[in-house]
């Protein structure tokens, strides 16, 4: 297992779905609210996996989360925190201090921000890839360890190669663990 860093968080959406990872309706206050503030701080602070690639799309202000779960409040938004940890250096979360930190809900396998396309979601619960159809998660649609998480970046990683009939979304995926905060 390598050596994982707490990133930061993600602001997401809450919707009752199987799959409980981090793709999902992240950030969604820079569509649904009228404060531009919240797309502001994204760009500037949040968006930067596309230019750095030690760096994952996580939210390591804590100040900045707390605005988010008042916003949502005030417009009636249910959503969620996650707490994130992966193998990227930046940004770097030194203190653990927002909520609850309850227990690991599980490892996820996805991009490092952007539409943090879970590989997960897409090519194992959708049952579009045959190879993986008995691949089973956790209740929360992730894998209970890194190491399982690894052996399936492995086992996708040698699809890809054979080149199968399968049409694979390629990038720099990252292992994801995470943690669901209580607040």
């Amino acid at each position: 297992m390598k050596k994982l860093h707490y990133n930061g968080y993600i602001v997401q959406r809450k919707i009752d779905y199987e799959y409980k990872g981090v793709d999902g309706d992240n950030w969604y206050l820079n569509y649904c609210s009228n404060n531009s503030f919240f797309q502001e701080f994204c760009d500037e602070n949040i968006y930067k996996s596309w230019y750095d690639l030690d760096y994952v799309d996580c939210c390591s202000d804590k100040s900045y989360v707390k605005q988010c779960i008042n916003e949502s409040k005030k417009l009636g938004i249910d959503y969620r925190i996650l707490l994130c940890a992966t193998c990227r250096n930046l940004p770097k979360l030194e203190k653990l201090e927002l909520g609850k930190i309850g227990e690991v809900i599980g490892y996820d396998y996805a991009y490092s921000g952007g539409s943090y396309y879970s590989c997960i979601l897409n090519d194992i619960i959708s049952g579009r890839i045959e190879e993986f159809k008995d691949i089973s998660l956790n209740k929360y649609g992730l894998f209970n360890t890194y190491e399982e998480a690894e052996k399936f970046s492995q086992l996708r990683n040698s699809l890809l190669v054979k080149d199968i009939n399968y049409v694979f979304e390629r990038g720099d995926f990252i292992i994801y663990e995470i943690t669901e905060v209580i607040v």
